[in-house]
């Protein structure tokens, strides 16, 4: 189980009603469907030209904490790491490749 952790870098949650206008919202409504636990994480950017696309994701009923990197404002491609690193450009495949990695099976 993952609880959610202190970060040593600035990030500020992300709730359901936080929205980007872009498919990581459909991306987030369906993880948090699935998980109701689960809690999102974004960077916060610090100096001018930080990238603030990136989210942490992850929940009491999963084993890891997973990152996403999304284009600008929430948008594809997505950017899946974990153990590994993969990209996804759809919002089906992209909540496919994150549930793949909060919580695998061993």
């Amino acid at each position: 189980m993952q609880h959610r952790p202190r970060f040593t870098f600035p990030t500020d949650d992300w709730s359901p009603n936080d929205r980007t206008g872009a498919p990581l919202d459909d991306v987030l409504d369906e993880l948090r469907r699935r998980h109701p636990d689960l809690w999102v994480e974004r960077l916060t950017a610090v100096r001018k030209g930080d990238d603030h696309n990136v989210y942490f994701i992850g929940g009491a009923d999963l084993r890891h904490i997973v990152q996403v990197d999304t284009d600008r404002d929430g948008r594809p491609p997505f950017i899946i790491e974990a153990d590994d690193r993969v990209s996804a450009s759809e919002p089906a495949e992209t909540v496919d490749a994150i549930e793949a990695r909060l919580s695998p099976s061993e």
